[in-house]
């Protein structure tokens, strides 16, 4: 499929899942849902060549995953898996990016993971050891993001590309914890999704921008 139509096709299944959310529609969300991201899975896969750019398109498969285990009624387990392993792959690609310790950096990522599971372990019942994984490893994905800010010869988008890919997964991931297990957030879904869905845009550019520039 041609790169423009594939981009169509992904924004109209993007806008259609919208609507399902909109009208609740269980169908129509399980259906459109994955789409955004597979689309940009493919772009990376045939953009950014072997090595990170390929574990960045593996961890947006992972994600695609993710979502439809996370739009069923009882798959939220294989979907925080699913997630889990994408950030795996988001860690491994950040860290051939730029392979600096930064333990600096470690010490406002471990505070916001420390708050987060503050908030969500008492109600998270006999998810509590998976929730404690999917956190410390989301932060280690941050983590490694914020050390590929510390490339100061890097262009804007390869700098700071991951950084703001990874605060917005972040987000997009206490949003969902926090509905789960502490306090419903009613109409949180619209915010979850769209933070999402930009944290995964920019991983995805972030990658073939790299690919583009190392052709150069």
């Amino acid at each position: 499929m041609k790169p423009v139509l594939l981009l169509v096709c992904a924004a109209l299944a993007a806008c259609l899942y919208l609507v399902g959310l909109a009208l609740d529609l269980f169908w129509l969300k399980l259906l459109a849902k994955p789409w955004l991201v597979l689309a940009l899975a493919a772009a990376v896969w045939s953009r950014a060549g072997p090595g990170a750019g390929r574990k960045i398109a593996w961890g947006l498969l992972a994600g695609a995953v993710g979502d439809v285990c996370l739009a069923l009624p009882h798959a939220f387990l294989p979907g925080m898996i699913a997630f889990a392993i994408g950030h795996g792959l988001y860690v491994a690609a950040f860290w051939q990016w730029n392979r600096t310790p930064a333990p600096m950096l470690l010490a406002p990522v471990l505070l916001y993971a420390a708050a987060g599971l503050w908030l969500m372990l008492p109600g998270a019942g006999a998810l509590a050891l998976p929730l404690v994984v999917y956190v410390l490893v989301i932060a280690a994905m941050i983590w490694r993001a914020a050390a590929c800010a510390l490339a100061s010869r890097a262009s804007p988008l390869l700098r700071w590309g991951p950084l703001a890919g990874a605060l917005l997964f972040g987000f997009s991931d206490t949003l969902i914890g926090i509905h789960r297990f502490a306090q419903p957030l009613p109409g949180a879904a619209f915010a979850i999704i769209q933070t999402y869905w930009a944290a995964q845009a920019l991983f995805a550019a972030t990658a073939i921008e790299r690919r583009r520039q190392l052709a150069v």
